[in-house]
Parts: structure tokens; C-alpha cells; sequence
């Protein structure tokens, strides 16, 4: 596995449900760190790890000025009790924060983030 650029610990809080309406629930944690942006990560929860999007920092199209950790894991379709501690592992920058015009904008750059990201992962035969 590659070396993290940051490792996030934290217990999973409720989110405003935003990506599972558009299509990538995630997993939301508490972030104070400084990195910004769209990341490869993985989540360990227990003792499985999983290949995720992780978006770190501000929320510019949702005017909420909050700093968050939202990990997107792949084919991923069980609930995560709010409280679970779990670790998210942040690896390279895929692009910058951004304000989107509405969520067709935003649903349209997640799709291709999770792509890129899927193919950082599978140049690195991740399983």
C-alpha cells in the first residue's frame, strides 16, 4: 500500500444525506486537518479496508463553510452505525475543492473522480 499523505481517525457523525441522494452515500467524519480536496483513500473499519473517494475540506456548493471528511466506498451498500470508529487513509490529490452549479454538476465530477480513482487502484492490482 502506498504511504498516506494523512490518516483521519475519528467515530462516523450523520451527514445531510446530500451524496446518498445523488447516487455516493458516504462516510462522514469531524476534519480539522489542512489538506483540501478530492483524495484516493481507504477506510478501515474493523478489519477490512476499502478503496474510497475521499473528499477533505470545505463544501463551497452547499454555502456551509464546515470542514469534512466524506469517504465514498466503493460497491459498498452496508449501513454504518453513527459512533463506528474507523480510519481513513488519504493517498494522492486528484483535484482541488470546487463549487458546482447544482447537483447534476457535482453527481457528473464525483462519477468521474470515483473513475480515476478506480483506476489509480487497479494500476496498483489493489484487491
Amino acid at each position: 500500500m502506498e504511504t498516506s499523505l494523512e490518516t483521519i481517525q475519528g467515530k462516523v457523525r450523520r451527514g445531510r444525506g446530500i451524496g446518498k441522494n445523488i447516487g455516493f452515500p458516504t462516510i462522514n467524519l469531524k476534519y480539522a486537518g489542512k489538506l483540501s480536496g478530492v483524495f484516493v483513500g481507504a477506510v478501515e473499519m474493523g478489519e477490512d479496508i476499502y478503496p474510497a473517494a475521499v473528499h477533505l475540506g470545505p463544501r463551497p456548493t452547499f454555502f456551509d463553510g464546515e470542514s469534512v471528511c466524506e469517504a465514498f466506498i466503493f460497491d459498498f451498500n452496508d449501513d454504518v452505525d453513527i459512533g463506528t470508529k474507523i480510519v481513513v487513509d488519504v493517498f494522492e490529490k486528484i483535484r482541488d475543492v470546487e463549487s458546482f452549479e447544482n447537483l447534476d454538476f457535482l453527481k457528473k465530477q464525483i462519477a468521474e473522480d470515483v473513475e480515476n480513482i478506480k483506476s489509480w487502484y487497479t494500476a496498483r492490482e489493489f484487491k
